[in-house]
C-alpha cells in the first residue's frame, strides 16, 4: 500500500516531471517573492534566495527616511493584497530546496491523500478502487496540471473534497485524520481569498439544510460547521494581521485592487458609470474616456488607451482601491437587474470554461524574462511547454471529455427515477447514500466556485478547471458504489 501510494503520488506530477519544470504563472512571481523577501526580512539575508536577491525586481524593504524628518515614506511599488504569504511560503520551500520541486510533490501529496480519504473512508470502499481513481484522475483530468501549477488554485479543489469528506465522514475518520483534512482547509483558506468565500457558503449551505429539513442531524455535523467556522475566522483574521504588519513596516497597508469596480464597470457599461459619475465625485469617472473596458483590461493592462488601475500613480490606486466598495453601493441599487442576470449569466458561462490554456508558453516567454531568477528562466525556455502546445491539447481533450461524461454518468446516478431496490423500494445501501450526500456536496462545491469567481473577475478557464476533476471522481466512485452494492446486500440479507 505504501509503495502504490508513493507511486500515485509521483504519477499525479507528471505534467511537471514530462516538461522538465513546473509550470509558472503570471502570479507566481509575486507569490514567492512576497514571501521570500518577508521571510529575509524576519530571519536573515542568508535565507533569501535568488528571488529576493535579484535586483531586477526587487520590491526596496526598507522605508526611506530623512535626517530632517523621523516619518516614514511609503514604498512606491505597492504589496497587493490577495497575494498570500502563506501560499508563498510553500513556494519558498521550494525555491529553497531547489527548482521548486517540493512545493508540487507536497500539493501531489494533498491530493493522493484526499482521494483515499474519499474512497476509502466515506464510500467504504477498497484499495483498488482508490487506485483505479487516481489513475483515471491522472490519466483525464485537470488534477495533475493543477498539482503541477505554482499557483495556490489546486486548493479550491481540496478545500471542496476535503470539506465533503469531513461533512459525511466526520465519526469514520480517526482523529490524525480528521486533524490533517482541517489543516488542509485552513491552508487553503489562508491561500486564497475566493476559497474563504466557497468555504463559508459551502458551511451556511450545510447549515441551513441540518436547520430546514434534517434536524436530527444537527448532532452530528456541529462539529465540522465549528471547524469551518474557525477556519473562516482565523482567515480573516490573518489577512487583518497581515495588513497591519506591512503598514508598520512599509508605511503604507496592502493595495487591495479593485476588482469589484472593474467588473461592474465591465459589466453595466459606459451609461450606467456616466449616469453615476453626473452626482458622484468617484475617482473612476476620470476615466470615462476609456469605457467599456473588460476586468482584465481595466485592471492590468499598462496600456494608457485601455487600462486603468496598473496605469496611475500610487495615490491614485490607493483612492480607487478604497472607493470600489461605496461606488458599488451606489451603481448596484438603480442597476439591480442588470447586476443579477449578469452575475448569473457569467456564472453559468463560467462553469463552461474548463480549458488549460495556461500550460504553454509558446507566447509568453517575453514575460518572464524579466520575472524570473535568470536560471530559471534558461530553464524555462527548455521545457516542452517553451516548444509546443503539447499540454494544451491533450490537457483541454481530457478536461472536457472526462468532464462530460462525468456529468452524464453523475446526473444519472443522482436521478429521483435511479433507484436500487436490493434493500428495499426506495432504498439505498450505505455507500450509496454517502456518495449522494458527498457528490451533493461536490457540486455545490463546484457552483459556488463558478459564481464567487465569474461575479468577481472575468471569465477565465483557470477558476473552473481547477475545481472540474471532481466531477468525473464523483462518477467514478459512483459507479464503484454501485458495483459494491449487490454485495453488501447480499452481506445484509443472505
Amino acid at each position: 500500500m505504501a509503495f502504490c501510494f508513493a507511486l500515485a503520488t509521483i504519477f499525479a506530477m507528471w505534467p511537471a516531471l514530462t516538461n522538465g519544470q513546473p509550470f509558472f504563472f503570471p502570479d507566481t512571481t509575486a507569490y514567492v517573492r512576497g514571501a521570500d523577501l518577508a521571510i529575509a526580512r524576519v530571519v536573515g539575508e542568508r535565507f533569501a534566495t535568488d528571488w529576493a536577491k535579484d535586483e531586477r525586481r526587487t520590491v526596496e524593504i526598507k522605508s526611506a527616511v530623512e535626517p530632517s524628518d523621523r516619518k516614514a515614506k511609503p514604498v512606491q511599488r505597492p504589496v497587493l493584497a490577495g497575494r498570500s504569504l502563506i501560499y508563498g511560503a510553500l513556494l519558498y520551500l521550494g525555491a529553497l530546496t531547489g527548482r521548486m520541486w517540493l512545493a508540487i510533490f507536497l500539493q501531489s501529496v494533498i491530493a493522493v491523500y484526499l482521494t483515499y480519504l474519499f474512497v476509502t473512508r466515506t464510500l467504504g470502499l477498497d484499495f483498488r478502487c482508490f487506485l483505479v481513481a487516481c489513475g483515471l484522475l491522472c490519466l483525464a483530468t485537470s488534477l495533475p496540471f493543477y498539482v503541477s501549477f505554482l499557483m495556490p488554485d489546486v486548493f479550491a479543489g481540496f478545500l471542496i473534497l476535503g470539506f465533503s469528506i469531513l461533512a459525511t465522514t466526520w465519526d469514520a475518520l480517526s482523529h490524525p485524520e480528521r486533524a490533517a483534512t482541517i489543516a488542509i482547509l485552513l491552508f487553503a483558506v489562508l491561500a486564497h481569498a475566493t476559497h474563504v468565500m466557497v468555504l463559508a457558503l459551502l458551511t451556511a449551505l450545510v447549515a441551513a439544510y441540518v436547520l430546514l429539513l434534517g434536524r436530527r442531524q444537527w448532532r452530528a455535523v456541529r462539529p465540522l460547521l465549528g471547524a469551518a467556522t474557525a477556519c473562516v475566522v482565523l482567515a480573516l483574521v490573518w489577512e487583518a494581521g497581515f495588513a497591519f504588519a506591512v503598514k508598520k513596516t512599509l508605511g503604507t497597508p496592502p493595495l487591495r485592487p479593485p476588482f469589484l469596480t472593474a467588473k461592474l464597470v465591465s459589466m453595466l457599461g459606459k451609461p450606467a458609470v456616466a449616469r453615476t459619475c453626473s452626482s458622484d465625485g468617484f475617482v473612476v469617472c476620470r476615466f470615462q474616456e476609456r469605457f467599456p473596458l473588460d476586468t482584465d483590461s481595466f485592471l492590468w493592462s499598462e496600456d494608457q488607451r485601455s487600462g486603468v488601475f496598473s496605469t496611475v500613480d500610487l495615490e491614485t490606486k490607493q483612492a480607487l482601491s478604497r472607493e470600489q466598495l461605496r461606488f458599488a453601493m451606489t451603481i448596484i441599487p438603480p442597476n439591480l437587474g442588470h447586476v443579477l442576470s449578469a452575475v448569473f449569466q457569467d456564472g453559468l458561462r463560467q462553469l463552461t470554461k474548463v480549458g488549460l490554456d495556461e500550460y504553454c508558453y509558446v507566447n509568453g516567454l517575453g514575460f518572464f524574462r524579466d520575472r524570473l531568477p535568470t536560471s530559471d528562466f534558461l530553464r524555462m525556455t527548455s521545457t516542452v511547454a517553451a516548444r509546443s502546445k503539447v499540454y494544451v491539447v491533450f490537457g483541454n481533450t481530457a478536461s472536457y471529455l472526462s468532464t462530460l461524461l462525468g456529468v452524464m454518468v453523475a446526473a444519472a446516478l443522482l436521478s429521483p427515477t435511479f433507484r436500487r431496490k436490493k434493500n428495499g423500494p426506495g432504498r439505498f445501501t450505505e455507500p450509496e447514500n454517502r456518495w449522494r450526500a458527498a457528490t451533493t456536496i461536490l457540486l455545490a462545491g463546484i457552483v459556488l466556485n463558478a459564481f464567487i469567481c465569474g461575479s468577481l473577475s472575468s471569465l477565465n478557464n483557470r477558476y473552473e478547471a481547477r475545481v472540474i476533476w471532481l466531477i468525473p471522481l464523483a462518477a467514478a466512485t459512483g459507479l464503484f458504489a454501485l458495483r459494491q452494492a449487490p454485495k453488501q446486500s447480499a452481506l445484509a440479507h443472505p
